[in-house]
């Protein structure tokens, strides 16, 4: 099995953010994980948190995410937003990441 059906043989997760704030602190926001077989998952999540440690940290079950363990050694753990949460992110793709995401299978503009 080549390393392109292996990814296309994994759970996908979208995600979504939450406009209201986490019951657990004001510096968290709500994640939504939703796979494309109807589960849902929310999550709470620091802002500046990695989505890696969030997943890790909430036991969000996705197939093969963060197998390199954030070190920008694979792409296994891409996301995939709507364009008006994209729109929200702050920090643009460095070119390490950018290079990385050339690899990445089903990759999107956002």
């Amino acid at each position: 099995m080549n390393l392109l059906q292996r990814y296309s043989s994994w759970s996908r997760a979208w995600l979504s953010f939450s406009q209201s704030l986490s019951t657990h602190s004001k510096k968290c926001v709500n994640i939504t994980f939703a796979w494309k077989n109807g589960h849902h998952k929310t999550v709470p999540a620091k802002i500046g948190e990695s989505l890696l440690d969030v997943v890790l940290d909430n036991d969000v079950d996705i197939d093969g995410f963060g197998a390199c363990e954030g070190t920008l050694a694979c792409s296994t753990c891409h996301l995939i937003f709507s364009r008006k949460d994209f729109d929200k992110l702050r920090e643009p793709l460095t070119e390490e990441e950018q290079d990385m995401l050339d690899l990445a299978y089903g990759l999107t503009d956002t």
